[in-house]
């Protein structure tokens, strides 16, 4: 949160100008034309042509196109709150404020009306780009006695020249030392950045989630390619190049799911709902990572550039549409978490087992299942309704664990028979008796997991859970000393 810094002559009823207010970066957290521009793109893109015969017109033209295609939604924008409250108590002690924005003027009027503080709301017309020097002879001209302005870029400096007073809103010390230097301003406020854009990119890359794609060494192991330099290496490559292909994605599914994450409890604190990630910028991003990763898979292998490729299709569309199917949607995330064991076949270079890729499918399956599973009981207890967005009703709860229990249990039963029919009549293994004790071990985590997730107990997805859980390690570690020992 910003902490504001106020001069002590603010509060003075002599010093009360009216107060100029910008809006995107500074009563806003975000720009509204890359919001605007952003959710076009994606959700209209018929609209696309009609923007770009719009760019020769000039700036002005284009917000106003953008805004026509994509209208702003005044009641999700993600506003700088600690901001908002000093102009409410500055509204109060009498000063007049006025919204004054490069934005269109249909989006200024629709914030203007939702916050209703301004006493008027001024944006770009279609012809008059309100910024920088013509901001600042607008000003002028309607405030001749002279204004406070409140703005956060470098393109507010001119404007900071002309004024009276200023307020710094989240401004970068670059231009809050310019703002500083101008001699005839006295600066009645500061708001300071407080986020972190490393910090921030990092979260919105989901770099934890890239331990799922640990799944990719599971055929290396198990084809006993430990001591292979180039299998190892090839892993070792494909676990960032997924890494980074998962993160565009993660990214583009931000982006997408912007309006539902900002009225969600938790998630419109992530970095783009909150706005501390502009989604042009989060745009950009993805297409470079998701590019990087299909070039740099392309180079390592056309087989796994292609299932990489495969990977991305599946997970967009599970996002854009297969979530709001029941079954469908789990039964899609077990596949994509089987589509890592196949990539991990490739890059190692083993032969494809069915027996590996039938157990993956139906503990995969089930994994997913818990934890629906787990939110359907939530619902169920909770408030009786559907699972938002997700098809489901809060009565679905037997389907899920039927079909999740059986899926377990038909896991288990192929892990069993690929011991007694493969692994044991083979020659890799010394005394593959141990290796009954993986199925037994395996068993007794899936019932562990599915009575979390019956008394909802289960509050992630069962492989993330798994990397946090001690128990889940402990289990983990039989299985891989009873292979050990096998061997």
């Amino acid at each position: 949160m910003e902490d504001a810094r106020v001069a002590p002559a603010a509060g003075r009823a002599a010093s009360l100008l009216p107060l100029a207010v910008d809006l995107d970066g500074t009563l806003l957290a975000t720009d509204t034309l890359h919001e605007g521009l952003v959710a076009a793109l994606l959700r209209d893109p018929a609209s696309v042509p009609g923007l770009l015969m719009a760019l020769p017109k000039g700036r002005a033209a284009f917000k106003r196109r953008v805004s026509r295609a994509a209208p702003a939604n005044a009641a999700i924008l993600p506003l700088r709150k600690p901001f908002v409250e000093w102009l409410q108590a500055q509204r109060a002690a009498g000063r007049r404020l006025h919204l004054v924005t490069a934005a269109d003027q249909s989006v200024a009027d629709a914030v203007a009306q939702h916050l209703d503080i301004f006493d008027s709301a001024t944006g770009s017309d279609g012809t008059r780009n309100l910024r920088g020097p013509e901001k600042a002879a607008w000003l002028k001209q309607r405030f001749p006695e002279g204004f406070a302005y409140a703005g956060d870029s470098r393109h507010d400096l001119d404007v900071f020249a002309a004024a009276e007073e200023i307020v710094l809103v989240n401004t970068s010390p670059q231009v809050a030392a310019a703002a500083r230097k101008l001699a005839d301003a006295e600066v009645l406020a500061e708001f300071p950045p407080q986020n972190s854009p490393v910090r921030d990119w990092l979260g919105a890359l989901r770099l934890h989630q890239w331990s799922k794609n640990a799944l990719l060494f599971v055929p290396l192991i198990l084809g006993h390619k430990l001591g292979d330099p180039d299998a190892i290496l090839n892993c070792l490559l494909g676990l960032f190049l997924m890494g980074i292909t998962a993160s565009g994605t993660y990214l583009l599914n931000d982006i997408a799911d912007l309006p539902s994450d900002r009225l969600h409890r938790t998630k419109r604190n992530r970095a783009i709902a909150a706005g501390r990630i502009a989604p042009l910028h989060a745009l950009a991003g993805a297409i470079a990572l998701i590019l990087a990763g299909l070039i740099g898979g392309a180079v390592l292998s056309t087989t796994f550039a292609l299932g990489l490729l495969a990977y991305i299709v599946l997970s967009l569309t599970y996002s854009a549409v297969l979530k709001g199917i029941p079954l469908l949607d789990t039964l899609t995330i077990g596949g994509l978490f089987t589509l890592r064991l196949a990539l991990g076949v490739e890059l190692a270079g083993v032969p494809y087992s069915p027996w590996l890729m039938s157990f993956a499918g139906f503990f995969f399956f089930s994994c997913a299942l818990a934890k629906r599973h787990g939110e359907l009981m939530e619902a169920k207890i909770s408030h009786g309704g559907s699972l938002a967005r997700r098809g489901y009703e809060a009565d679905d709860w037997p389907l899920t664990l039927g079909f999740g229990a059986a899926s377990a249990m038909a896991a288990l039963q192929i892990m069993i028979l690929y011991v007694a029919n493969e692994a044991a009549p083979s020659r890799l293994y010394t005394d593959a008796a141990w290796l009954y004790l993986a199925p037994a071990a395996l068993a007794i985590w899936l019932v562990r997991i599915w009575m979390l997730s019956h008394r909802r107990a289960l509050r992630d997805d069962p492989v993330v859970f798994a990397l946090r859980d001690p128990w889940s390690w402990g289990i983990g570690a039989v299985i891989a000393a009873a292979i050990v020992v096998a061997l």
